[in-house]
């Protein structure tokens, strides 16, 4: 098995469009919902990947120390996510890929975690046992909850500026063989225009 199924440049392309997008229309870092949504979108169409969202708590082994990362709610010891908790990936046939990876950084910055700026691109075969497993940067373990998934996707789904700014997002990332566009033009129902710009934070090397 490949251990990536797109190589790093095109997934910082995914990563760049996502985040242009979502941070000119107010997704916050941790925008995950449209992240995942726009990944999987590019992935189906442009790659004809097999890529399926999913929602849950998750976490990750995030340095030497080792610290550990974690979305979702925490129970004692017990990880679970909800609606007021909760992460979203995408998911192929043998992998899992999260293009919100990139900045991490900056979402687990209040809480004092220092995460490298990688790529998240891993065979489902190397995911750990359990959290007790998560010993070395980039060990990771999800936990899916497919009613929230469900609960979570319809309600994205259900409003019309969603699927316009996925088209978007698709639109902009154009063709992978040509070079990126820095910019583009968007306007809204309203009659607002935006111009969104690339980030310039792209991951560095792979988790």
């Amino acid at each position: 098995m490949s251990r990536y199924l797109i190589p790093l440049s095109d997934y910082n392309r995914v990563y760049q469009v996502a985040h242009g997008v979502s941070r000119v229309v107010g997704g916050s870092e941790k925008g995950c919902i449209f992240f995942a949504c726009a990944g999987a979108l590019i992935l189906n169409k442009q790659y004809r990947i097999k890529a399926s969202v999913v929602a849950g708590a998750f976490a990750f082994c995030a340095n030497e120390t080792p610290e550990i990362a974690f979305f979702g709610e925490q129970h004692g010891s017990t990880l679970t996510s909800s609606e007021d908790g909760f992460h979203m990936w995408i998911q192929t046939e043998a992998h899992i890929i999260d293009f919100m990876a990139p900045i991490f950084p900056e979402a687990f910055a209040d809480r004092g975690l220092t995460v490298p700026r990688k790529m998240l691109q891993r065979p489902l075969s190397t995911e750990a046992a359990s959290l007790d497993a998560l010993k070395t940067p980039g060990d990771f373990y999800a936990m899916p909850h497919p009613e929230l998934t469900d609960r979570l996707l319809d309600r994205f789904l259900s409003r019309p500026s969603s699927g316009d700014l996925l088209q978007v997002a698709e639109t902009w990332f154009g063709n992978r063989r040509k070079p990126q566009v820095k910019s583009l033009k968007m306007g809204d129902s309203a009659g607002d225009r935006y111009t969104l710009t690339l980030p310039t934070t792209v991951a560095s090397g792979s988790w």
